[in-house]
């Protein structure tokens, strides 16, 4: 019975859950979870954009090969190939959206409280 979710099956007969590929979805997620408690927004922004990168190129090899050249038994399926191109493709556009720096943020805090000012008010 677990044979049947480790390897060479299919779950719901949709999705691949080759131990291979469960293998790289845990260090894909254990890397997501340190990151997301590291201080450094330039690391996590980086593990991100690796993370859509691989993402996107299984998903695009699939589309050659179904089994990633016998990496994965069973291979991709469409569900499959298109989940990844699309949470690869979010996750690029998430690592690499320009974000607010702490000089931006305490910058328009400054103008916010400037005497004389009004808050959503323009000059």
């Amino acid at each position: 019975m677990l044979q049947r979710f480790l390897e060479s099956a299919h779950l719901f007969g949709i999705m691949n859950v080759d131990l291979p590929l469960d293998i790289t979805r845990l260090v894909i997620a254990a890397a997501l979870l340190i990151v997301a408690f590291a201080a450094s927004v330039a690391a996590t922004r980086a593990v991100i954009g690796i993370v859509g990168a691989m993402y996107v190129v299984m998903a695009l090899v699939a589309f050659a090969d179904e089994t990633l050249f016998d990496i994965l038994p069973t291979g991709f399926t469409g569900f499959d190939i298109g989940f990844h191109l699309v949470v690869g493709i979010l996750a690029l556009v998430v690592a690499f959206i320009p974000g607010r720096t702490a000089a931006r943020v305490q910058d328009d805090s400054d103008r916010a409280h400037t005497p004389g000012r009004q808050p959503g008010r323009r000059v």
